[in-house]
């Protein structure tokens, strides 16, 4: 029998991002490890069968195929990531680089494979794992890591619209879920309208170079685009 997914997205700031976590008691942790615990240390969701949904196997296929090229893009390996069905309606990574999505997300955007793929590519462009060579020890005030987290939210935003203009992919479904799904404020990322648009002039410029690159290096580019990269041998 077909796993069931009731229910929807409701309204909610962020599809695939953290929430804040206690503080830790006893000596400082180093930077990284703050970061790491405040961007990915949340709670984990339950993990689904995959058999159990195949009204979303088409899409788990889509972003296993995108994954690899991704990885390749974000300069890290295939096996850095992996991903989980979960239960819910967000994406999310941790600290190992393991990505959970939601199957109500993957069921919501079954038409939308430029949502699905722009929010794999965010979760990729986090880049977990790096945050383990902070090792300075000190403890970071609660504006430090609002600062450093909004910071973070951008550059993987920034990688999600030049990952969908290196995969040929508008980025404006991704752009419009992610203001249908804001409902307030929050200190860790800028306003959706402001996210949108660094999405849209990452995705301008990366575009121009890509076709620049596409037109004037046909050979170049079909040996080094993400897009034509196939995942390790």
């Amino acid at each position: 029998m077909a796993g069931r997914i009731e229910g929807g997205l409701g309204t909610q700031l962020n599809p695939f991002g953290p929430q804040w976590p206690t503080a830790r008691a006893g000596e400082a942790p180093s930077i990284g490890e703050q970061i790491q615990q405040t961007l990915f240390g949340k709670p984990k969701p339950a993990i689904l069968d995959p058999a159990a949904f195949p009204q979303v196997a088409e899409q788990l296929k889509l972003l296993h195929k995108y994954k690899k090229k991704l990885a390749v893009m974000a300069g890290d390996k295939e096996d850095d990531y992996d991903i989980q069905l979960a239960d819910g309606g967000n994406a999310m990574i941790d600290q190992a680089g393991t990505i959970f999505v939601g199957a109500k997300l993957l069921a919501l955007c079954k038409e939308k494979p430029e949502v699905l793929v722009g929010a794999l590519a965010h979760e990729i462009g986090h880049r977990p794992k790096r945050w383990g060579s902070y090792r300075v020890r000190r403890q970071l005030t609660r504006e430090e890591i609002e600062y450093i987290c909004r910071h973070e939210e951008t550059r993987a935003d920034l990688f999600a619209g030049k990952a969908l203009a290196e995969m040929g992919m508008s980025c404006e479904p991704l752009v419009q879920f992610l203001e249908s799904v804001e409902d307030k404020p929050h200190p860790e990322y800028f306003p959706a309208k402001v996210r949108g648009e660094i999405i849209r002039d990452a995705h301008a410029g990366r575009a121009y170079q890509a076709t620049a690159r596409r037109t004037i290096f046909p050979g170049f580019d079909r040996m080094t685009s993400p897009k034509g990269h196939l995942g390790e041998y």
